[in-house]
């Protein structure tokens, strides 16, 4: 049952949760924009209006992926301001005088901060992914004006697509082959064609000038043999042009959704999968690392010492820092030696301890 203190206690990190995220995701984009202003220019014969639409193209779709990024820092900051407030206050003191145990000021901080860890998992896995292919674009390239090779996509029925040339924005192929693979891996069938143009209506690339040409394995040499061509005009695929657009990005699987993970570990098995489970499992320990983050952080403003809210500050700061760094570089680098799941669990492993330790610690 929330009282009268909790409701207050609330709406005090609230309204610094909503200032700390328009702080944070602020500051993102005008750093990103202060780097990378000149690729939005590239095109000299653009007008400043057209720039602008550009910016706004972009950071409007940017703006869900930097706060997945930073949800729990975000959160962090949010519960330091409200407790660091009430201790320079003195509304601390006036809340042990009343005999209210310091834990049961954090509860409803941390009540709250498990809610908006359910607004980064609605983020990360309903909105950024309806809008992957807008979160792949380069700065640079925002209308998808420029043509890239594509080689060796694993498409459907154990296929690999190859294009010499993918324009996004024209949603055509040039140059394409595929290579149709049965069960042993060993190449069954080969389409290519000159041009392959998608087809939004019917969901399938149209091709130009294409055969279909079928091989088979001559039973006394073990050579690989064509067995005839024939004409064909479609091509199935289960690559559209906005996911040949998303598998150019380097973060292409922070864009998409757990299922859509499990059907490519499905897809990808053995070394191959190492990848997809890497970012499940670091997806999943994401809203653990967030609170882990937020225990190390509180203990520092909940002391009946009553130290300085800078020095309190500066601990929580390196403290903090460390282990948002740590979980970081567990996240992003590749740790082949420690298999794919270990490292996305280490920083919980390493600083789960570390926060139980510090909660005990206060002094009530």
């Amino acid at each position: 049952m929330f009282t009268t203190l909790d409701r207050y206690i609330l709406r005090g990190f609230l309204i610094n949760y909503v200032i700390a995220l328009g702080v944070m995701i602020g500051l993102y984009v005008v750093l990103d924009l202060f780097v990378n202003l000149d690729e939005f220019t590239e095109i000299k014969s653009q007008t400043t209006l057209q720039t602008l639409e550009k910016i706004a193209d972009f950071y409007s779709h940017n703006l869900f992926l930097y706060f997945a990024q930073l949800a729990g820092v975000i959160i962090l900051l949010a519960a330091c301001f409200t407790l660091g407030r009430f201790y320079r206050t003195n509304e601390l003191t006036a809340v042990m005088a009343s005999g209210t145990s310091l834990y049961r000021v954090a509860a409803p901080i941390l009540l709250a901060a498990l809610a908006m860890n359910g607004l980064w998992f609605i983020d990360q896995e309903l909105i950024i992914p309806g809008m992957a292919d807008k979160l792949s674009r380069s700065h640079s390239d925002i209308e998808g004006r420029n043509s890239y090779a594509v080689w060796f996509q694993p498409d459907r029925d154990n296929s690999l697509l190859s294009a010499s040339a993918f324009s996004p924005r024209t949603k055509e192929m040039r140059g394409v082959i595929v290579m149709r693979r049965d069960a042993k891996d060993r190449m069954s069938e080969v389409i290519r064609a000159d041009r392959a143009r998608w087809d939004d209506e019917r969901q399938f690339w149209h091709l130009e000038n294409g055969y279909r040409m079928k091989l088979g394995v001559n039973a006394v040499t073990g050579a690989i043999e064509d067995l005839g061509r024939e004409t064909t005009t479609e091509y199935w695929s289960d690559l559209a042009p906005k996911d040949l657009g998303l598998l150019q990005a380097t973060l292409w699987t922070s864009f998409i959704s757990l299922p859509e993970l499990n059907k490519l570990q499905q897809r990808f098995e053995g070394a191959g999968a190492a990848e997809f489970i890497h970012v499940k499992h670091r997806r999943l320990t994401t809203i653990i690392s967030n609170m882990i983050l937020l225990c190390l952080g509180i203990p520092f403003f909940l002391n009946r010492e009553r130290p300085s809210v800078l020095i309190a500050g500066g601990k929580c700061l390196l403290l903090c820092g460390a282990c948002y760094a740590i979980t970081f570089v567990c996240q992003s680098v590749d740790m082949p030696f420690m298999g794919p799941a270990l490292p996305a669990w280490l920083p919980v492993l390493v600083f789960g301890p570390v926060a139980v330790v510090m909660l005990d610690g206060i002094k009530t």
